[in-house]
C-alpha cells in the first residue's frame, strides 16, 4: 500500500482550526482550544485524502470541547448559527 503524502501544514491548519472553533465559542479557553484542534489535526495525520481535513478536524474539536463541558459542566459550548 501507498504511503500517505502530507499534503498540507498541520501548524498552519492547527491555526484555521482553532481560529474557526474560537469565533464559534468564545467563551471557551483558547488555549484549550489549540490543544483539542492539535489533538484532532494529529489523529488525522495518516489520512490519503486531505481535502476535508480542516472541517474534519474542526468538527472533531467542537465535539471533543462537548465531551469536556458535559465532564465539567463549567464551558458553555452552546454553538450559536453561522453569521
Amino acid at each position: 500500500m501507498d504511503k500517505p503524502t502530507r499534503d498540507y501544514d498541520s501548524a498552519e491548519l492547527v491555526d484555521e482550526v482553532t481560529g474557526r472553533v474560537s469565533k464559534r465559542l468564545p467563551d471557551v479557553d483558547g488555549d484549550l482550544i489549540r490543544r483539542e484542534a492539535e489533538a484532532s489535526v494529529e489523529n488525522h495525520s495518516d489520512a490519503r485524502v486531505t481535502d476535508f481535513l480542516g472541517i474534519i478536524a474542526e468538527r472533531e474539536t467542537r465535539e471533543r470541547l462537548s465531551g469536556i463541558a458535559e465532564a465539567s459542566d463549567d464551558v458553555d459550548t452552546t454553538v450559536p448559527p453561522p453569521s
